[in-house]
C-alpha cells in the first residue's frame, strides 16, 4: 500500500519516551514508544509474554517531560520481532489505538509530543506495519 489512511499524522519518537501497560494483578510492562500520534502509538518492549489485544490502560512518560496516566486504549496487534529476539524475554512490538481524550488530555498529549518527538512523519512504507490511528 502506498498511502497511509490514518486520521492523524504519526511522528517518529527521537527522545526517550515510554509507555507502561498497567493491568490489575499483572506485572507492569514498560516499552519505548517508536512513533506517536493523537490517535495511537507503536511500542517496542521486552517481555516473556505478549500483550493481549483488546482494551488496555497505559501511562505515557518521558524522562524530563510531561506524563499521562491511565489512558484508555486498545491494543490492535502484538508481535515478536524475530530478527531482534534472542530468547526469553522476546523483543516485541505492539500497536495501540487511544480512546477518546477530553480537551485537557488532548492538550497534554500535544505538549508531550512537542517535547519528545522529532517531527519526522512515519508512514506505512517506512515502518512496514500500521500503528496509531
Amino acid at each position: 500500500m502506498d498511502s497511509d489512511h490514518r486520521k492523524h499524522k504519526r511522528l517518529k519518537a527521537e527522545g526517550e519516551i515510554f509507555a507502561a501497560f498497567v493491568t490489575p494483578n499483572e506485572p507492569i510492562i514498560v516499552g519505548r514508544i517508536l512513533d506517536l500520534s493523537l490517535g495511537g502509538a507503536g511500542v517496542k518492549y521486552l517481555a516473556t509474554m505478549e500483550i493481549r489485544t483488546g482494551p488496555a490502560s497505559i501511562n505515557i512518560f518521558g524522562l524530563n517531560s510531561h506524563h499521562m496516566e491511565l489512558i484508555q486504549s486498545t491494543v490492535i496487534y502484538d508481535m515478536e520481532i524475530a530478527g531482534e529476539s534472542w530468547s526469553i524475554p522476546a523483543v516485541r512490538r505492539c500497536g495501540i489505538k487511544f480512546g477518546r481524550f477530553g480537551s485537557k488530555g488532548r492538550t497534554k498529549l500535544k505538549e508531550l509530543m512537542g517535547t519528545q518527538l522529532g517531527g519526522k512523519q512515519v508512514g506505512v512504507k517506512s515502518q512496514g506495519i500500521g500503528v496509531g490511528q
